[in-house]
């Protein structure tokens, strides 16, 4: 049971309304959004119309502004918008939809002005705005607007997309669309995309050092041209109508393995498989660098439409021996014969022993699970094994303690060894908890094979790593 004293709602009940008043005056005092957000409570107290204006009014003021926001008002500017998105998303919607519809867009039409104007690197603002495609989708199945109405909206804030804010807008209302409201969209947008863009006359002036800052956190965020919004849109609609040609018109640099892989996905969605592998080789591939997931999965998936299970099966196990990513494996085995699939999973994993990266090849092995290999790899190879990796190989360690202790032990050793060497007092002080778990791991070996015993390891430590003062502190 929560104690009287723990903040919630049912306890600040019990202050009553007149304290709770009074307190809420108090803590509004000094703050300009809470005192704003009971201003818009009260308003809605009193009427969802009386609402709507107090939010069309703050939305005006927002858009009105020019000064740049810098990174002491950011957070309670953030909290202000997403407050002005959630009320006409929650509490206008339901009262008066048609008034949320129009609020929403008003909110959508901020976003290139809002973002250029705060210094916000993390793109917190930006998701702010992002965030109201949603609440527009959400309104419109209530709201139900006009085709024509959603055409000229969506239109406008495609124009106005310089950062992305307003990409999910199109898949978001395409259902409210229709084919041939999209194809209406797709001609506005053209059209619109051939107007030419009024550029207020400039004048040199010095610029300080504040606005410096926020010029850089801006640029974090690329703006985008005109051209590439329009392009953004246009292969939004192509996807909402299953145009496919239209879709890959658009894409100038399908010599890419990641934009030929779009391409074949597409493709194959709409039954062309045939089509999709020549897309996918077409694609430049470029000796040094391994193909992207997406481009090998979308092969394969071209392969197996087309009934090429055979070669579908070759890409599947290449491609787990060029990368030891295991689900390639493990897609290849379940579509092997009873019996030999053992067989191959037996002849893949040893191979994995001999893996360049002893340390990759150790993960792979403890997921898989093959814990014997796992610790035939630590006692053959643990010497090039990179200590520093010591989440990787702790986790490695706790894995073996039980079954392989010397494999254990020997990993313990590496991250003990490898953070002594470091000249960072810390990474010393973080090298007694493994040395203490292999103290443990040693009382229950017998025979430490080529390896050296516990005593004489130790002994090698202690004269190597004699001034590590901190470290011997801790574990003596």
């Amino acid at each position: 049971m929560a104690s009287k004293t723990t903040l919630n709602a049912q306890n600040l009940e019990t202050l009553g309304a007149a304290h709770l008043a009074r307190l809420l005056i108090e803590i509004s005092e000094g703050n300009a959004n809470t005192k704003r957000r009971l201003r818009l409570e009260l308003a809605g107290s009193e009427s969802p119309s009386k609402l709507g204006n107090e939010i069309r009014k703050r939305l005006t003021a927002i858009g009105a502004a020019t000064t740049n926001v810098g990174w002491r008002t950011l957070k309670g500017f953030r909290t202000d918008l997403n407050t002005q998105r959630r009320l006409i998303a929650e509490q206008v919607t339901t009262a008066a939809p048609q008034d949320s519809h129009d609020l929403i867009w008003q909110f959508i039409a901020l976003g290139d002005a809002v973002i250029e104007r705060t210094s916000d690197a993390s793109g917190g603002v930006r998701e702010v705005m992002a965030s109201a495609c949603q609440d527009a989708a959400t309104i419109s199945a209530v709201a139900r607007p006009a085709v024509d109405d959603l055409v000229m909206r969506i239109t406008a804030a495609q124009m106005a997309n310089s950062y992305g804010q307003n990409d999910a807008l199109i898949p978001l209302l395409a259902p409210f669309l229709g084919e041939d409201g999209l194809l209406r969209l797709r001609a506005a947008i053209l059209a619109a995309a051939g107007e030419p863009v009024a550029s207020p006359a400039t004048r040199p002036r010095p610029v300080k050092r504040w606005r410096k800052r926020v010029l850089a956190a801006s640029e974090a965020l690329r703006k985008r041209t005109r051209a590439e919004s329009t392009r953004v849109a246009l292969l939004a609609i192509a996807d909402a109508l299953g145009d496919v040609d239209a879709f890959i018109a658009l894409m100038a640099d399908a010599y890419l393995p990641a934009t030929a892989a779009q391409i074949a996905h597409r493709l194959l969605k709409a039954g062309r498989a045939t089509d999709a592998l020549k897309a996918l080789n077409s694609a430049r591939q470029n000796p040094r660098f391994e193909m992207p997931t997406e481009w090998i999965n979308a092969r394969i998936e071209a392969l197996e439409a087309l009934d090429r299970k055979d070669e579908a099966q070759t890409v599947r196990l290449e491609r787990f021996r060029r990368t030891l990513q295991p689900d390639y494996l493990r897609a290849y085995l379940k579509r092997l014969p009873y019996f030999d699939d053992i067989e191959a999973e037996d002849a893949e994993l040893d191979l994995v022993k001999a893996w360049p990266d002893a340390n990759v090849a150790l993960a792979l092995l403890i997921g898989w699970p093959s814990l014997e290999r796992a610790a035939q790899l630590v006692i053959d190879r643990v010497r090039e094994m990179d200590g520093n990796d010591g989440e990787r190989l702790t986790y490695a360690a706790d894995r073996l303690s039980s079954r392989y202790p010397l494999a254990a032990l020997l990993l313990q050793r590496q991250i003990v060894e490898a953070r002594l060497a470091s000249f960072s007092e810390a990474a010393h002080e973080a090298a007694v908890l493994p040395f203490l778990e292999a103290e443990s791991l040693a009382r229950h070996i017998d025979d430490f094979g080529r390896h050296d015993p516990h005593d004489i390891w130790r002994k090698k430590l202690a004269n190597t790593y004699a001034r590590r003062t901190i470290f011997w502190k801790g574990v003596f």
